[in-house]
């Protein structure tokens, strides 16, 4: 009998072992080499949660995680993660943190108002005499591409630990009280992002800032009022006051606070200088 002919096979290759993973922020001091469980993002929601908390300051855990809006142990594995990075470190007291001492000094060097003039200036002085705690003022601003901002104009500050709570330069303006109080009354067209969507606030919040004219952020240790400043019918500016939680427990304090906040925003405001055209310009500045 004749032989069927087979096609000549070249032997399988021996499957190759998986490379080895390059070590991780979060690899362990026994070699133990793991993927982190989490994004890069989160890891710096955490530090930007301290910023917020206090850059000079220690903070408990459950705070650290609370502002990040993280669960307790995903923020303890990403603060772990940051000590071995030397960004963080244990505080005196157990279960706390802070920033090392480079991390917040860059922090707050990083808050630096743009320039001021005197009828601005005098407000926020005003405003910080009557009441003890750090003052703001915001110009919101506008651009094709790169959406709206708030920019930092003045900033009055007794605690150094909360300048960068008080500066509220956040991305998002809808997590600050500042932001809040201007997208409350910026028309669609300007209250957008940069790639032109809608920055839109609850419904809820927003008929809640127009009825008081008053916009709060609260995270832990911390209480912050916002209002915004008008030229005619035209919002330009946003005041706000922050402090520590415990200045803002009494209801009627708190009440006070705000009617003298609105007051500032008040003398702040003058007759339209500008035609209501040129109005506009300046959220395109």
């Amino acid at each position: 009998m004749s032989s069927i002919a087979t096609p000549h096979r070249r032997p399988s290759p021996a499957p190759r072992a998986p490379a080895a993973l390059a070590p991780t922020l979060g690899a362990g001091a026994d070699g133990e080499h793991r993927q982190p469980p989490q994004s890069a993002g989160r890891g710096f929601r955490v530090l930007r949660a301290l910023l917020c908390l206090g850059a000079h300051a220690e903070h408990q855990l459950a705070d650290i995680a609370r502002a990040a809006n993280l669960q307790p142990s995903h923020a303890s594995k990403l603060l772990k993660a940051a000590l071995q990075e030397e960004l963080v470190e244990y505080g005196a007291r157990r279960g706390t943190y802070r920033l090392t001492r480079g991390v917040a000094q860059f922090a707050s060097s990083a808050v630096r108002p743009g320039p001021v003039t005197g009828p601005i200036q005098r407000n926020v002085e005003h405003l910080h005499q009557e009441t003890g705690l750090a003052v703001a003022w915001h110009e919101p601003h506008y651009r094709p591409g790169i959406g709206l901002r708030l920019t930092l104009v003045d900033l009055l500050c007794p605690d150094p630990q909360l300048n960068v709570a008080a500066a509220q330069q956040s991305h998002d303006l809808r997590s600050t009280a500042a932001g809040r109080a201007a997208l409350a009354y910026l028309p669609d067209d300007l209250a957008a992002d940069a790639d032109g969507r809608p920055l839109m606030l609850p419904q809820a919040v927003q008929d809640s800032i127009r009825s008081t004219r008053i916009a709060l952020c609260r995270c832990p240790g911390l209480y912050t009022l916002a209002t915004p400043v008008f030229r005619g019918s035209h919002p330009v500016g946003v005041m706000s006051l922050t402090g520590a939680e415990h200045h803002f427990q009494d209801p009627l304090v708190r009440q006070e606070y705000a009617v003298l906040l609105r007051r500032a925003a008040s003398r702040a405001a003058a007759p339209p200088a500008r035609r209501p055209d040129r109005a506009v310009s300046h959220w395109s500045s």
